[in-house]
């Protein structure tokens, strides 16, 4: 039977914190050996993790491996403490053979192969693990789902309010309406629902053909405006992601055309996020080439689509914003269990972009999103 073994804390690991369900910044050794699941960990720790049955079995304090005498013991480098700990959890419990993630400490796996542990990295072992996601990591996405589309109101109320002046700006209660002023109005919605996002992207008119962008200055009357907000959930470290695109102003037929065959390319990835299929990429691709407009299906090996359907349709989201199942070119079979986020898109020059993202969670009968959904008007 295959031993897994983890050496980190768990909030530098998602592996760590999939597995323990706690974001404790110490440093812990996590193994699985024949259906057991052991922590070894520093004794303030015992109270907690002794309490989550549901993913402990069994809790090592490190005063019972000897600890003491380690940090006492000068002649051992104080960077080893820890894998000898590893290693002596290993050795109570008869393990001679590990597999670890491609993250695991190379500091540590070298001294487990000194003291003859056999240390296999296997990352599809983790991947696996990984995509089937805790009730815990689910209520998490699902809370931090709510908090986005509480944030998404803000903004499409700011938006909505907002007059465009004979100068050409638009003002929002007085004041010219900035990108800065929506991604701080959000990020203040969020942190008082219990969330968090590193980078709001809030980009007006051609700025929207700027990738990862986040997007600065006055938001433009009349443009097309993107805004992609993936918050955290605080309590689980759980993501989600999703994207609107709004037009503050007139919409031109260009906008309201390709916000309609986003529209559309929506619900084709949807229909086609099945348990067994990998073709949602492809199909939304084919779609789009349809109506005439640039994806990678088309272009010429070595060139770069600068414009049209520009990226990957999706990504996996868990307690990292990109993790497997990938859904570009290179797709993987999704499983019933998956959280994905599809995100079709298109973008032109001189017209701006739409871009249309949702997460949903992979049931055995199809995509499930975890809220209704945020309209997708570009009215705001």
């Amino acid at each position: 039977m295959t031993t897994l073994l983890l050496h980190d804390d768990a909030l530098s690991s998602p592996e760590v914190r999939h597995e323990i369900g706690e974001p404790l910044g110490d440093p812990l050794v996590f193994i699985e050996h024949e259906g057991t699941r052991v922590v070894v960990g520093p004794p303030q720790d015992e109270a907690l993790l002794s309490r989550r049955e549901d993913v402990v079995d069994e809790f090592w304090s490190v005063l019972t491996l000897g600890g003491e005498d380690l940090l006492r013991d000068r002649s051992l480098p104080i960077e080893k403490i820890w894998p000898e700990l590893a290693f002596r959890a290993l050795a109570r419990l008869g393990a001679q053979h590990v597999v670890v993630p491609p993250s695991f400490a190379v500091g540590t796996a070298d001294y487990l192969r000194e003291r003859g542990i056999t240390v296999e990295i296997d990352a599809s072992v983790w991947r696996q693990r990984r995509r089937q996601k805790t009730p815990a990591e689910l209520e998490g996405i699902e809370r931090a789902q709510r908090a986005c589309e509480a944030a998404f109101g803000t903004a499409a109320r700011m938006l909505g309010d907002a007059e465009k002046t004979a100068n050409g700006s638009l003002r929002f209660e007085g004041e010219i309406l900035t990108a800065e002023w929506i991604r701080q109005a959000m990020e203040t919605e969020l942190i008082m629902a219990g969330a968090d996002c590193d980078s709001i992207l809030v980009q007006s008119g051609d700025a929207c053909l700027s990738g990862h962008d986040v997007g600065v200055g006055p938001i433009a009357p009349d443009e097309s405006c993107i805004i992609d907000c993936y918050p955290r959930d605080r309590r689980t470290g759980a993501y989600t992601d999703m994207t609107r695109t709004f037009v503050p102003g007139r919409i031109s037929d260009e906008l309201a055309a390709i916000h309609g065959h986003c529209r559309v390319a929506l619900d084709i990835a949807l229909e086609s996020i099945k348990p067994g299929r990998s073709d949602a990429h492809e199909r939304v691709s084919a779609y789009f080439e349809a109506q005439g407009y640039p994806t990678d299906l088309s272009r010429d090996p070595g060139e770069t689509v600068t414009q049209g359907f520009t990226h990957a349709l999706g990504h996996g989201v868990g307690l990292e914003i990109h993790e497997p199942p990938a859904m570009g070119k290179r797709a993987e079979e999704l499983v019933a269990g998956d959280v994905v986020a599809i995100e079709p898109g298109l973008y032109f020059p001189g017209v701006g972009g739409v871009r249309l993202e949702d997460t949903v969670v992979v049931t055995d009968e199809g995509a499930e999103h975890f809220t209704d959904p945020f309209p997708y008007d570009l009215v705001p």
